[in-house]
């Protein structure tokens, strides 16, 4: 393995032609070339992003509740927020740890870390999980607050060593082609819930045309596959999290203020300005 020190935020770009990353000697690290658009454009960065938006908007959420008790709809939304994050991160780690590192360590020699992350992400969010089942009316979302803070601080990180390491090395030694392949059937499996989340926190309609065409995706595919899908992702997810940030209960299928408002910490990985129409 090369000698790369993965260290959450201040994880370096992994040197693609260092060799140690090699796992089959057949494949040579010299396929960026394929590439046609900067790694900042790649699916598997949107979909980070898209996990990083939730973590924030959810934040937001608890920040303005405080410490106050909970109303019987409060628990209402925590709780069908957290259901659909839930499994908006399920999927997402099923992607990686079934289909995407499994073909990546074929050509490389991947680091076991970023795989194991997901281990203690899943017992943290067990935790999550047991707290927010366990809300009733009159409780306060301080120890949910605590340990939602404790979750981003573990999942940030994480999502930026991923693509300091995993994506560049990708792109080394795999062509776009090869890759599109596993981006078409995850695109096809994927949950409403985890699809809604990618569409809505990539923009609107030109940055989706924009990502299906990067990906060879035919236009026609939106009107078979994914319309409606923003929306649908807007009523269940963004609605419970708007109602917790403006105090009562609201439902949100149009452009989110409070999502609009909900950024990661200046200080945490660099993260694509996107506009949620």
């Amino acid at each position: 393995m090369a000698n790369l020190q993965l260290s959450g935020l201040t994880t370096p770009k992994a040197d693609t032609q260092d060799l140690a990353y090699q796992a089959d000697p057949a494949f040579l690290p010299d396929k960026e070339a394929t590439w046609a658009f900067p790694m900042e454009e790649d699916g598997w960065v949107k979909a980070h992003n898209s996990i990083r938006e939730e973590i924030a908007l959810f934040k937001r959420a608890l920040e303005v509740i405080g410490d106050k008790q909970l109303l019987k709809w409060q628990v209402n939304a925590i709780k069908e927020y957290w259901r659909g994050h839930e499994i908006h991160i399920h999927g997402h780690h099923s992607n990686e740890d079934d289909i995407f590192n499994p073909f990546l360590r074929t050509r490389i020699a991947y680091p076991d870390k970023l795989e194991a992350d997901h281990v203690t992400l899943v017992e943290l969010m067990r935790r999550l999980r047991t707290i927010v089942s366990g809300l009733v009316p009159g409780n306060n979302p301080t120890t949910l607050r605590h340990t939602w803070s404790e979750y981003e601080a573990m999942m940030l990180p994480h999502l930026h060593e991923e693509e300091q390491v995993g994506i560049p090395l990708m792109r080394a030694y795999f062509t776009h082609k090869e890759v599109g392949a596993l981006v078409e059937k995850i695109l096809k499996g994927a949950d409403p819930i985890e699809l809604g989340a990618f569409f809505h926190f990539l923009g609107g309609k030109r940055e989706v045309q924009a990502f299906m065409k990067q990906e060879g995706i035919p236009a026609f595919v939106w009107y078979l596959k994914f319309k409606g899908l923003r929306t649908h992702y807007r009523k269940v997810m963004i609605s419970h999290a708007d109602s917790l940030i403006q105090g009562r209960p609201v439902t949100s299928v149009h452009r989110s203020k409070a999502a609009k408002a909900a950024r990661p910490d200046e200080n945490a990985a660099p993260v694509n300005v996107m506009r949620i129409n």
